[in-house]
């Protein structure tokens, strides 16, 4: 994608805000809206929040749309919806009400080339008022490494946004990308916690590991799962088990939780509440 140095100004163009704030993106007769869910890491024998995994979600006379149905609409133009996605989770990050925590996004190598652009515009990124600097930023890529262009993550890199790959699922992870963070896909993960090869997912983290990497497991959904994922030395934790997809401005419950609660109960570690 090449919509060059005007997509700030074509996004602006795009955007939408409440009365609270919120900030929503106008795609022909799509409306585009934020959703988060928390990811936790390990701090001793507690689970604390340290990131949100982000998305735009499209929604069609207010009810959500498919994601096919989103993508046939825009693909003439899908560069655009893509990076005005990209722009609302950026923008909408402060309505969570928890400073200091990472963002993560997903984005597909072809579409990499938007964030810089986003990022040398604070007004359109909204980093003024979330106060989220790059640093804070992990941007996952999701696809074959063919189409990654080495100077766009370079230029990533340099302004100190974090690299992530995903391992697992329809796409192999890029090896081209210099990762810091690999996220285990959800339905790769669920499935091996069901065969008994999920005791070698130690082996695996611990490569990742000696590698300099650090390594989030999605998808966790019952107590069962948080087990492997933490006897396997895991650096992070995501799934509907832990917490749901929430819209931007739920209110976030930032406090850790005994891990041996949470294994014994099978109770939720935080809520986010609308």
């Amino acid at each position: 994608m090449t919509l060059g140095r005007d997509l700030p100004a074509l996004i602006d163009q795009a955007i939408v805000v409440d009365e609270l704030d919120i900030a929503a993106g106008i795609v022909g007769r799509f409306r585009l809206v934020c959703a988060y869910q928390p990811i936790f890491s390990r701090c001793s024998n507690f689970l604390r929040p340290t990131g949100l995994s982000g998305v735009a979600v499209p929604y069609e006379q207010g009810a959500p749309a498919t994601a096919d149905a989103f993508a046939a609409a825009c693909a003439p133009d899908g560069g655009f919806a893509v990076a005005l996605g990209l722009a609302l989770q950026i923008r909408n990050y402060g309505n969570i009400g928890v400073a200091g925590l990472d963002l993560h996004v997903t984005c597909s190598p072809d579409h990499v080339s938007c964030l810089p652009p986003l990022l040398d515009s604070p007004s359109t990124a909204g980093w003024q008022d979330v106060v989220l600097g790059p640093e804070k930023l992990v941007c996952e890529i999701a696809g074959s490494e063919a189409d990654l262009a080495d100077e766009v993550l370079d230029e990533l890199r340099w302004k100190g946004v974090r690299m992530g790959g995903i391992f697992g699922g329809a796409q192999p992870l890029a090896p081209a990308v210099d990762a810091d963070v690999i996220r285990l896909h959800g339905d790769w993960f669920r499935k091996i916690c069901a065969e008994p090869t999920a005791r070698l997912l130690g082996s695996m983290v611990s490569v990742w590991h000696s590698r300099g990497l650090k390594v989030l497991v999605d998808g966790i959904d019952t107590a069962g799962q948080l087990r492997i994922a933490l006897d396997a030395g895991a650096d992070h934790f995501q799934g509907d088990f832990l917490a749901c997809m929430a819209p931007a401005g739920s209110v976030f419950d930032e406090r850790p939780v005994p891990i041996a609660a949470l294994l014994d109960t099978g109770g939720k570690v935080v809520s986010l509440r609308g």
